[in-house]
């Protein structure tokens, strides 16, 4: 199988094929004069084959496997290939059936799977399809959500939709209809927190108040009151794609296992952004996630983008969670569960922090409000003691 890697759509970056047990791929002459570093640690704009021989993503280059979905969007593209007698799935055809739905500026050529472009449709309809699937009361492929929901990474169930400022939905693969933005709504799972979408929307407005980079956030209530987050998606502006790469696709880093440490992520966001601005903005986001009780930080939940240079891209995925064991995805100087103040300390050394103090004090404040927040957004109050005794801890 030979697949077509494309950059926006129209620009051949590329050739991905199957050789041998092995996946092969070449930059196209066209797209090497270009210059353009998508992948600059293990994938780099010249000529000749590579081939990934470390496996970690079942032969692809972390540029490519960021364009897959894990979790949810795997259990659905799964059942759709299941659907269709196929049980053993080649990673080439996965891109192959993600197609032009992907998420960031690639797309994968030929397109496996095709739909109707969806007219409105019900929220609340999507997310209890999609408790049927996670709960194994259903077998049936649901269109929709094979194509809503299949592209995104991440355990919970989402999909990508585009909204109005009236918060009324058309699907977000297709083009944008006038007045509406891209934006991935998030389902509850079946272990989810109670209200996960309230909780999440209020992490939000905490991180920005800890100075912390978010896009757009809403917290939308359907037609049965249930209330969902939606987070604008940045890796597109209108319909422009834009370049994502995951911090564990840029240093092939699976995500499953804890085996990266907040250093890297900050040693990374040095070398791709040549900018103390935003080596200060990862810092920050290392500071809320230990104030905040964020354990599930791992090296999918955090990204970069290009535009004409590399950038952070916005802040996700923030939401109280205990973490494997109770430790830190990421290790903070080596400790992955109440690093103290000297771990961080000698980390603002290491990377000219200057105001630790004043940063550590802004995330505090802002944590802080957790409690005025939920009960502003009428989270229950046994909900907000057990986030409330999280953050404590």
């Amino acid at each position: 199988m030979e697949i077509e890697v494309r950059f926006h759509d129209y620009k051949t970056v590329g050739h991905l094929i199957n050789y041998k047990k092995q996946i092969l791929f070449e930059y196209s002459p066209e797209f090497i004069k270009t210059g353009l570093a998508l992948s600059p640690f293990y994938l780099p704009n010249k000529s000749g084959v590579f081939i990934e021989k470390e496996r970690i993503f079942s032969g692809l280059y972390g540029l490519f496997n960021d364009s897959l979905p894990d979790g949810w969007g795997l259990l659905l593209m799964n059942r759709a290939f299941r659907q269709l007698g196929i049980r053993t799935i080649t990673p080439l055809e996965r891109l192959s059936y993600m197609g032009t739905r992907t998420m960031g500026a690639l797309t994968y050529h030929p397109v496996q799977f095709q739909c109707d472009i969806l007219s409105e449709f019900k929220l609340h309809l999507l997310a209890e399809k999609s408790l049927q699937i996670l709960s194994g009361t259903s077998e049936e492929v649901f269109p929709e959500l094979q194509y809503l929901g299949s592209s995104s990474g991440g355990a919970r169930p989402k999909v990508l939709v585009a909204l109005d400022q009236n918060n009324n939905v058309i699907s977000g693969v297709d083009k944008l209809a006038a007045g509406y933005e891209h934006f991935l709504v998030k389902f509850s799972q079946t272990d989810d927190l109670e209200d996960a979408g309230a909780i999440e929307y209020v992490y939000s407005l905490m991180a920005k108040q800890a100075g912390i980079e978010m896009p757009e956030t809403r917290l939308i209530t359907a037609e049965n009151q249930q209330r969902y987050f939606a987070i604008k998606r940045f890796d597109r502006d209108g319909d422009q794609r834009i370049h994502t790469h995951t911090l564990g696709g840029l240093i092939h880093a699976d995500h499953r296992i804890p085996a990266c440490d907040y250093e890297t992520y900050l040693q990374v966001t040095k070398i791709l952004t040549q900018d103390n601005k935003e080596i200060k903005q990862a810092f920050k986001r290392m500071l809320f996630n230990i104030f905040a009780h964020n354990r599930d930080d791992h090296v999918k939940n955090f990204s970069f983008m290009l535009n004409e240079k590399w950038q952070l891209t916005p802040a996700y995925d923030l939401m109280p969670t205990q973490g494997m064991a109770g430790e830190h995805s990421m290790s903070i100087n080596g400790k992955g569960k109440n690093p103290n103040l000297k771990d961080l300390q000698i980390l603002a050394e290491q990377y000219n922090i200057s105001n630790l103090m004043e940063m550590i004090e802004q995330v505090k404040q802002a944590v802080s409000q957790w409690r005025h927040l939920a009960q502003q957004y009428e989270i229950k109050t046994v909900i907000i003691d057990n986030v409330e005794e999280l953050i404590q801890k």
